[in-house]
């Protein structure tokens, strides 16, 4: 056991992860201010339900926490780039387990996955390649890293999706009642808004559910079912991110897959890609440099 939690594997995974990851953390923090969610539960309440033992976070709450998502977003850039990577990941992981404790009024399971998941990647090493951190400092460049940091995100997933497809087997799932009203102000969605109210749908969608959450990961885990375990991955995440509009969680479980497949691919998919964009800033003071001399 021990031999196979330390040898050391490829981390493209890891690396594209911590690409993705940041995006997404800095889409959620701006997100959060654009589409009003910041000013409806921590700038105009005025009083926040904390996390017992957590009510001295009230003190920052108010029309300064739309600074607070601001220095989030920033950090998320930064995090995606591998910027000061350990420090970055830091002050979010802080920041965002702030905004987690300091309300319930609007929780969401997923914001809770979110916290563990940052300060999970504060201790593993996302930035030894592909990062301006590895650019600044060539000896910390390695494409290796210990087998149990995947597994760890693998372990972590396992739990996720188990305790999700569980928690459905409850009488007012399984009679597909609670589907019925989920979908109820679903109606007047363009074009699917009626297909959503139709009995057989609510069927499938409760049976669907718990099957998916249940063998999903053994499924990626096991290379000849893979692909088609990807394929339903995105339909039921683009499902759920449109009818249900659940932020970046979608998007973040979509992210996490790239550590099920096998790092040579992954390299030849989207290392080519990054690293032509890790060369745009040069290529524009290249372009900028000509300009001055042919100008």
């Amino acid at each position: 056991m021990t031999t196979f939690l330390f040898k050391k594997i490829d981390n493209a995974g890891l690396i594209l992860f911590r690409i993705f990851f940041g995006v997404l953390i800095s889409l959620e923090s701006f997100g959060a201010i654009l589409t009003g969610w910041v000013k409806a539960n921590l700038v105009e309440p005025t009083f926040n339900f904390s996390f017992i033992g957590f009510e001295w976070l009230n003190i920052i709450t108010g029309p300064s926490m739309y600074a607070y998502f601001i220095i989030m977003g920033i950090t998320g850039i930064f995090i995606s780039v591998g910027y000061k990577y350990r420090y970055s990941m830091l002050a979010f992981a802080l920041l965002w387990s702030c905004v987690y404790l300091m309300q319930k009024t609007s929780y969401n399971n997923h914001y809770y996955l979110l916290m563990l998941i940052s300060w999970i990647m504060v201790f593993f090493p996302a930035n030894t390649d592909l990062s301006v951190d590895a650019k600044n400092n060539p000896e910390l460049r390695t494409t290796k890293m210990h087998a149990y940091y995947k597994y760890i995100i693998v372990l972590q997933l396992t739990i996720v999706y188990t305790y999700a497809s569980v928690a459905k087997l409850y009488a007012d799932w399984l009679d597909f009642g609670f589907i019925k009203v989920l979908m109820q102000n679903k109606a007047d969605y363009f074009l699917i808004g009626e297909f959503l109210q139709l009995a057989w749908v609510h069927k499938i969608v409760a049976v669907f559910g718990i099957l998916f959450d249940l063998l999903i990961i053994p499924a990626l885990l096991w290379k000849p079912s893979r692909k088609i375990a990807f394929i339903l991955a995105i339909f039921f995440h683009l499902f759920n991110s449109i009818v249900f509009q659940i932020g970046i969680f979608p998007y973040l479980a979509l992210a996490f897959t790239v550590f099920f497949f096998e790092p040579q691919k992954l390299r030849k998919i989207f290392y080519m890609v990054e690293k032509r964009l890790y060369q745009l800033p040069q290529l524009l003071l290249n372009i900028k440099t000509l300009l001055l001399v042919f100008g």
